[in-house]
């Protein structure tokens, strides 16, 4: 009869004052234990514990922790954890945007919004769940996960010569992801498409009378936003990424406001997201005041958030590439530690474990290649060679 063997596994866990030794003890029947095979339960309590580059390692140990690390319990539970350490973490922001330089001071080297758009063939059209939605070029658009640098290429779609406007979200209601795109039809009139990544087919969801102001859809409350115009009047249309319906977003009542909003010397609006809620500010090189609307969609309730409302800013700078190739090089520059509030028009980006593979992972060319010799031989083809038998 074997004698139970008790073995500990510790862990340091890296923390901003030093690190944190974690033991983990357990019991097995047989000497010959190795990492592959910890029970479920203390597998868990490490992978917890561990950040994002370190999981990604790990999936390459051995198939039964990839398995483990890749279901979908554990992805929504790391999410959630990295979300809710960002909502402990006070005035702390997490963007991603287009850089054009390594350089986190100047804030006019990235792209969010207008800027850019008239130069460059690679944008960002938005991000959610950890997945970002980026078009390396006119005729392409990924939804990719940068930090595991999985990229799913979607159909492209049959728009030309238009200006458009853009965005990307989660639909809680679907659980899938929507990338949306809107193009000008006519004087006054833009005409919106959709795609779900589950079915990867564009759908046209109808015309809407407001002509295209600003570029990016900016997520929040489970919409897309925009600012358009209709009869030289500025609006806030949002799309509501589960019902599939437009409706507009009533604007502060305030004559500052009002005031703003009708100089036309006054510099470009546009729409943010701060503690969850939707923003309004006027960019120019210095944004001066932002209204916010603490309740969503309830009119009475945007405010004026005071200057000395500063964020700690994680701003992870996106490399504008040609070819996003899959588990190749990083995609990032750097990541930057600042304060500022010049990026909140910028998306809200926390890494996750979230695959873009919503219907499974791509299978390999080797591996597809292997199947089909396969299947030739099966069916007896005479040109593909079997396996040699000896006499």
């Amino acid at each position: 009869m074997k004698v139970p063997n008790k073995y500990y596994i510790e862990i340091n866990i890296s923390l901003p004052c030093g690190y944190l030794p974690l033991i983990f003890p357990f019991v097995v029947t047989d000497t010959r234990v190795s990492m592959a095979n910890l029970h479920n339960d203390v597998l868990e309590e490490i992978m917890k514990r561990l950040d994002m580059s370190d999981l990604i390692k790990c999936k390459s140990v051995c198939k039964s922790w990839k398995i483990f690390i890749s279901s979908t319990s554990f992805v929504n539970f790391h999410m959630n954890l990295n979300y809710h350490l960002d909502c402990n973490e006070s005035y702390i922001d997490r963007r991603i945007v287009m850089g054009r330089i390594a350089s986190p001071y100047e804030s006019r080297h990235y792209e969010f919004d207008d800027k850019f758009f008239d130069h460059r063939d690679c944008h960002l059209f938005g991000s959610s769940h950890g997945l970002i939605c980026i078009s390396p070029s006119p005729s392409e658009i990924l939804v990719a996960n940068p930090a595991t640098r999985e990229a799913q290429r979607i159909k492209e779609h049959d728009i030309t010569d238009a200006k458009l406007c853009w965005g990307f979200g989660y639909d809680s209601f679907a659980d899938d992801f929507k990338v949306v795109i809107g193009f000008t039809k006519g004087d006054g009139l833009t005409c919106f498409q959709v795609l779900a990544l589950k079915s990867n087919e564009w759908k046209v969801i109808g015309d809407v009378s407001y002509s295209i102001d600003g570029r990016i859809g900016i997520l929040c409350n489970g919409a897309l936003h925009w600012v358009m115009k209709q009869d030289n009047k500025k609006v806030i249309l949002s799309f509501c990424l589960s019902g599939e319906e437009f409706k507009e977003i009533p604007q502060p009542d305030n004559e500052e406001y009002e005031s703003d909003s009708s100089n036309a010397s006054l510099p470009t609006m546009r729409l943010g997201v701060l503690d969850e809620c939707l923003c309004v500010f006027h960019y120019d090189k210095v944004i001066d005041k932002i209204w916010m609307m603490t309740n969503y969609n309830v009119k009475q309730s945007w405010g004026i958030v005071g200057k000395d409302c500063e964020r700690r800013v994680v701003l992870h700078s996106l490399k504008t590439l040609k070819h996003y190739i899959r588990y190749k090089k990083s995609w990032y520059r750097d990541v930057f530690l600042f304060r500022n509030r010049d990026f909140i028009g910028a998306p809200i980006y926390v890494e996750t474990l979230v695959s873009p593979y919503v219907n499974g992972s791509p299978m390999k060319k080797r591996h597809l290649g292997d199947i089909k010799k396969r299947c030739k031989l099966l069916k007896g083809d005479p040109s593909v060679a079997g396996p040699s038998s000896r006499v």
